[in-house]
């Protein structure tokens, strides 16, 4: 007989058998489609030698108006910024405690024992401590993590082990970073767990603790964070993502230093090697007023607080008196004077209201105003004004002595107190920014003067405000209630509207303008998304992974046609739906989704649709996160190994310091002559493909197998092939012949002896440096009776 091709049309089936697919292929592992024939995917490096603590399930890139190219970075325990390749934690602040006498060692260990009533901690937190404290023969500075708790005490581990028990520590000041979370979802059996109604009478559903997943976007050059289920954080970029050395000096009121610049207004934390001053503590909010930009003067709130009685103009020009404040009054101290000047003496230039400041007192009863910090004292005529109020603002007054270095720390800031918060929401499911006029939409959280969640409900700032959330005539803040699910899951971005999931439903979201700033609209009932992480917008259409079959959106709603839907979904761990991770790698006009597999926890498997050619394939991969960005040269994703990685660069495994090799392969579906009347003898092949873009000074290689069988569906059986073995007289025969091919050895063809009534061919790689794409291979088949 002539040579029969074998050209076989793109894409994976596994909705059939493998004779029903016949001119297909049935398996794939790390094997793409180009323009029909498969290919070995593109291999990955790490992006440096430096990790990160946790599983990662959230990556965001943007370019700072310095051109800092950055990654922020969301696992369980931490959130991280990459640049550069070094992981800067940036974790948030849950609160900072001051503590007395906390600690407690014990003789031959280096276990502390940690004692603070506020409680709140969760096994594996972080805290900080300072200043620097040696009790029992162990020093105690820095940050460390907890274990075995209660509700009241924790332990740390300490560099050294301690030389006799003791209780002490003195003056302590612990800072907490937010609370970490979990790595994968933890069933949760028994009364009250899962909804209301569901499980059998008598037996409690199962439920599942959420894994920590950050939403996070930038805001021009800055970074909103947050976990879902919890408050949001702002990152200032003129702040840094390291911690910024600053000079502080000791003085009424304290001034403070640094190489770089802040506005008025902007909030920040401080922390040090040693000690700060008295009047400053580590992880406490403070704001910067007065400034200059490098230099300026620190307060503890937004607003002002002490207020002035019995004051009097006095016959010094721009001198006042008062009664005596509870407020020591300082230089360069802000005043704004309020109300209506009534009764005796002349404020020149006076408005209400005014802002001045203090440039000369004996901080107690007498102080000089200027309209500028450190200028000429204001006109005054002596007298007695009315109907005034004279209210001061918190500056920072430092005394005593400080060591160490002081900086001024990069941590993100709940957006609840920076300068004007008003309203703004205490928790949300989900956030994102919207590119028409710059929104921040919070889902799933409170109404204002209200702290109930409700998981409905859709509330955004005013435009060009992260914090202003309170609906006014002079503002375009609002809130949406969704009428169908019971809790929103996920938004996307798409074109011209914001597409928003609940778990039965889908919603566009759509900007409308004053005076009701964004309107919602039904798009489709009765579907589902897996998980937040499970949409992908690709080419102006988003796909996504429902619960049991997957979505397209591109003005419409269709199911998509899946040929791996039943592989997928038989294989699937629903506990950990909420791990699946969509993204794209648009340069090969893909959509992945990354999932777990039945029974494992850890994401380990993929599928891919290739929407260009509308066909599917799958493997094997263990990624939690991916990020195809247009800021960067390759797509970036997040790995067990705690790094991330650049894929399509290379042709082998990087992931880890040493190269491995990557094992791909494919193998078709069945195929025979006259629907396998005969059996069929194959005695010569002529593959077809290319090791193009394999390295240089490598000699790749490629296995072709071919699997014989005696009947369809009976799995690879007798008689044998020769060459194959059989290998157990109860079990199927294994009848194979493997032909390696590489460039030095191949010259064209392979003469060879298979016999069966079906047939299939596997390509397999597993070595260092090989890459190759499979065409349209021949073989030599010809009849060979019946039995």
């Amino acid at each position: 007989m002539p040579l029969q091709k074998i050209l076989l049309k793109p894409g994976v089936n596994r909705e059939n058998t493998r004779y029903t697919n016949e001119g297909g292929y049935y398996e794939s592992e790390k094997v793409r489609f180009r323009q029909g024939t498969p290919e070995k995917i593109g291999g990955w490096v790490r992006i440096s030698s430096s990790t990160f603590l946790g599983v990662c399930r959230s990556l965001w890139n943007w370019i700072t108006l310095s051109y800092q190219n950055l990654l922020g970075v969301g696992t369980h325990l931490k959130f991280y910024i990459e640049n550069g390749g070094v992981y800067n934690d940036i974790t948030p602040i849950r609160v900072a405690n001051t503590l007395t006498n906390p600690f407690t060692t014990a003789v031959g260990s280096a276990v502390v024992t940690v004692t603070d009533a506020g409680g709140g901690f969760k096994n594996n937190d972080f805290v900080t401590f300072s200043p620097t404290t040696t009790l029992g023969g162990v020093t105690i500075f820095g940050e460390y993590q907890i274990t075995s708790l209660t509700s009241t005490t924790y332990l740390i581990t300490a560099s050294s082990q301690a030389s006799f028990a003791l209780t002490g520590g003195g003056t302590i000041y612990a800072v907490y970073q937010v609370n970490v979370g979990e790595e994968y979802a933890i069933p949760a059996t028994g009364w009250g767990a899962g909804p209301w109604g569901a499980g059998t009478w008598g037996n409690g559903a199962a439920s599942a603790a959420a894994i920590r997943i950050w939403n996070q976007s930038n805001f021009g050059q800055d970074l909103i964070l947050g976990p879902r289920e919890a408050p949001l954080y702002y990152w200032n970029a003129n702040i840094g993502y390291t911690a910024k050395t600053a000079s502080i000096t000791i003085a009424s009121p304290s001034v403070v230093s640094f190489s770089g610049s802040l506005v008025n207004g902007t909030a920040l934390a401080l922390q040090t090697t040693g000690s700060l001053p008295t009047g400053l503590v580590i992880g406490v909010t403070y704001y910067v007023i007065n400034s200059t930009g490098g230099t300026f003067n620190l307060a503890t709130s937004t607003t002002l607080s002490a207020t002035l009685s019995g004051v009097a103009i006095t016959g010094i020009a721009g001198q006042f008196s008062c009664t005596a404040s509870s407020v020591t009054l300082v230089v360069n101290q802000s005043l704004v004077i309020s109300g209506t000047y009534g009764g005796t003496g002349s404020i020149a230039g006076y408005v209400n209201p005014t802002t001045y400041y203090i440039v000369a007192t004996n901080g107690s009863t007498t102080f000089t105003l200027s309209t500028t910090i450190g200028g000429s004292g204001v006109t005054t005529t002596v007298g007695t004004p009315t109907g005034l109020t004279y209210t001061l603002s918190t500056i920072v007054i430092t005394s005593g002595t400080q060591s160490g270095v002081q900086s001024i720390s990069p941590r993100a800031i709940s957006i609840s107190q920076l300068s004007g918060a008003n309203q703004t929401p205490i928790s949300q499911i989900f956030f994102l920014i919207s590119d028409a006029s710059r929104f921040v939409l919070c889902f799933g959280t409170n109404d204002i003067f209200s702290t109930t969640i409700d998981p409905m409900l859709i509330r955004w700032s005013d435009q060009e405000s992260v914090t202003e959330w309170e609906p006014a005539i002079t503002n375009q803040a609002g809130s949406a209630r969704l009428s169908q699910g019971s809790t929103i899951v996920t938004a996307l971005q798409s074109r011209q509207e914001i597409l928003v999931w609940t778990d039965s439903a889908l919603y566009s979201l759509q900007y409308l303008g004053p005076p009701y700033v964004w309107g919602t609209q039904l798009l489709a009932s009765n579907i589902s998304i897996v998980g937040p992480n499970a949409a992908a917008v690709a080419s102006g259409a988003t796909y996504w992974m429902g619960a049991d079959k997957f979505y397209k959106y591109a003005g419409g709603i269709q199911t998509l046609r899946c040929d791996l839907l039943r592989y997928v979904y038989n294989d699937i761990n629903r506990q950990q739906f909420d791990q699946v991770y969509a993204s794209t790698n648009e340069g090969f006009n893909e959509v992945w989704w990354f999932y777990c597999s039945a029974n494992s926890n850890e994401s380990d498997r993929y599928v891919v649709y290739n929407y260009v050619e509308d066909i599917w394939y799958y493997g094997s991969l263990g990624r939690t996160a991916w990020l195809d960005t247009g800021l960067r040269s390759f797509p970036v994703a997040a790995t067990y190994a705690h790094n991330l990685v650049n894929h399509e660069t290379g042709v082998d495994d990087g992931m880890l310091a040493d190269l491995l090799p990557i094992e791909a392969s494919i193998t078709t579906a069945q195929f025979d002559i006259g629907d396998g009347h005969n059996f069929a003898f194959i005695y010569r092949i002529l593959p077809d493909l290319t090791f193009n873009g394999s390295t240089n000074g490598v000699t790749p290689r490629l296995t072709m197998q071919l699997l014989p069988l005696k009947n369809s569906g009976s799995g690879l059986t007798s008689p044998k092939s020769v060459g194959g073995t059989d290998t157990d007289a109860e079990q199927p025969v294994v009848a194979t012949q493997s032909y390696p091919i590489d460039p030095d050895t191949y010259d064209g063809q392979i003469f060879i002896r298979v016999r069966g009534r079906q047939m299939a061919m596997r390509i397999t790689s597993d070595t260092i440096g090989t890459q190759w794409q499979l065409g349209a291979p021949r073989i030599d088949i010809r009849p060979d009776g019946r039995r």
